[in-house]
């Protein structure tokens, strides 16, 4: 089956955060990772991955990569083979998030922009993932080396995101869905909503981790994915 992998990382992520994922892959698949660095809505990263790749795609979305993996349906059913979705959020930003994101706004223009510091990574990965000093480097870098301006951007797309829930009841395609069993940021109801609603849905919790999956647990998530897309090569089979 001639079809691309197109990953798209969480808000700050670069490939690292699939690098397991991408290692494994590359070598079966078409791969592009999506440029969520040049755009500051939802829908123009969407729309650049989809010029920038031909033919049959897989989203696989992170976090924020999730709303442009959901935009990417929404603008070219037709173009997907599957869909996944990991630890992320179907819904519009609700009125009370939507206040939080502009303050912390306001705060990073009046020069109170720090980064991502440990106790900001603590709340994203579960405690024992916390404990591994490496993985929490790796996090922290990748955050650094995007930067301010980024950060701004994506958060702007994160607040002007739109629901995803008609477009997922009209998803033709099979999907996977994946989320930490100790996310706090996207809780395990989200992932339940949608499940409930695509026809084709798959939904597994990853045991012991949060809300970096990829990188907490990339052994587990990359053989939940190897399983998903066998499973559509072999749909695809004559």
């Amino acid at each position: 089956m001639d079809l691309s992998l197109v990953f798209i990382p969480c808000h700050m992520g670069s490939a690292t955060v699939f690098k397991d994922q991408i290692a494994h892959f590359e070598t079966h698949y078409p791969i592009h990772v999506a440029d969520t660095f040049s755009h500051n809505t939802i829908q123009g990263m969407a729309e650049a991955a989809l010029s920038r790749v031909s033919g049959q795609i897989i989203p696989i979305g992170l976090s924020m990569g999730g709303y442009v993996a959901m935009e990417m349906a929404h603008l070219a059913p037709k173009r997907l083979s599957g869909l996944v979705i990991m630890d992320s959020n179907p819904y519009a930003e609700s009125e009370q998030r939507r206040q939080q994101r502009l303050a912390e706004h306001d705060l990073i223009h009046r020069g109170r922009y720090a980064g991502l510091t440990r106790a900001g990574v603590k709340q994203m990965i579960s405690e024992d993932n916390f404990k591994n000093a490496n993985l929490v480097e790796q996090i922290m870098a990748m955050v650094k080396q995007a930067g301010q301006a980024i950060y701004e951007a994506q958060m702007k797309a994160i607040i002007g995101r739109q629901d995803y829930m008609a477009t997922l009841e009209k998803l033709l395609c099979p999907s996977l869905i994946l989320y930490g069993s100790e996310d706090s940021v996207t809780p395990p109801k989200w992932h339940h909503d949608m499940a409930s609603i695509i026809p084709q849905a798959n939904l597994i919790e990853i045991p012991n981790a949060g809300h970096l999956i990829t990188m907490e647990a990339p052994d587990q998530v990359t053989a939940h994915l190897n399983q998903f897309l066998d499973s559509i090569k072999y749909q695809a089979s004559p």
